[in-house]
């Protein structure tokens, strides 16, 4: 039976923490350790967590605050012993309790490297992750090549992989935004997918994370260290799909920058689009905000040569 570690970041969380903590040690699977990093929290955090017994449950505090990147790679390199690893942060939780143990089923079943699932959007109003009719097992090339398509992805704290193969691939080395992201899109080439159609957890948005960053250089900066997963993705794919894949990428991310972000920064924003996507995702971009090709039209005299 494989060991699984939950590995559960937190800094700051002393209102969610305690949920997070209790959402693991429910999972209706044997094999498991629950691995809590706390860096350095200021708040009662580490009180909290320090209140849960279980003999599952491992918690360590950082000597001093080192960032929600490098606490995801200690926990991966340092602290988790198991076969396969999920992270979960601190201010998220599970909904299944039986999610690791069908993922389990599932990669002993089909000799898988990674399985994710669906999630719900816990901000404002609960919206549910957009994978649709996705099959139980998938080329992981197939899956990169399509990622981003018709809402295609795979949510972080669904992902169950195997932590060797990880730790090899670098896992969580850029300290960006969707260093996440970087790591899983790396990882799934040339390898083995599983997917479960079903909700396992919340992932909370809450104001001010660093996934809702309204420094918009910091957001550019993030795509393109995403995008840059394609200098690796070169060995494995022609030039064409590469290409196609970076406009897709480039594009679905500046869609989803925030209104209030997007307002404050139209022509660095437009500057880089244009410059980044080709000129049909670009008009697409333009007409998705319907307001920036007012700007573009009326109110921005920037002349653009390609």
């Amino acid at each position: 039976m494989f060991k699984v570690t939950i590995m559960i970041p937190t800094y700051n969380q002393e209102d969610y923490i305690v949920e997070a903590i209790q959402s693991t040690l429910s999972q209706n699977y044997q094999n498991l350790e629950v691995v809590v990093c706390d860096d350095c929290s200021q708040d009662n955090t580490w009180k909290l967590i320090n209140s849960i017994k279980d003999k599952r449950l491992k918690v360590y505090k950082n000597k001093q605050n080192i960032g929600r990147v490098k606490n995801y790679r200690k926990l991966l390199y340092e602290l988790s012993t198991g076969d396969f690893v999920i992270n979960l942060d601190g201010d998220d939780y599970f909904i299944n309790n039986m999610y690791i143990k069908k993922a389990v089923e599932l990669i002993r079943q089909y000799d898988l490297d990674l399985v994710f699932s669906n999630q719900t959007i816990g901000y404002k109003d609960k919206q549910k992750s957009t994978n649709m009719n996705l099959p139980k097992v998938m080329d992981g090339n197939w899956l990169f090549l399509n990622y981003g398509k018709n809402g295609i992805h795979i949510p972080h704290m669904t992902a169950l992989y195997k932590r060797k193969k990880a730790m090899q691939l670098n896992f969580y080395s850029k300290d960006i935004i969707s260093s996440d992201w970087e790591s899983i899109l790396r990882f799934i080439i040339n390898s083995k997918v599983g997917f479960i159609s079903e909700n396992t957890g919340v992932w909370r948005q809450i104001d001010g994370s660093e996934s809702k960053s309204s420094n918009i250089d910091k957001y550019l900066i993030n795509i393109d260290q995403l995008v840059s997963v394609s200098t690796y993705a070169e060995a494995f794919f022609n030039e064409k799909k590469i290409i196609t894949w970076q406009n897709r990428i480039i594009s679905n991310f500046l869609k989803d920058i925030p209104y209030s972000v997007m307002s404050c920064n139209v022509k660095k924003i437009i500057n880089y689009a244009y410059k980044n996507l080709s000129i049909t995702e670009f008009i697409s971009f333009i007409l998705h905000y319907r307001f920036l090709g007012k700007i573009l039209l009326g109110k921005i005299n920037t002349s653009y040569s390609r």
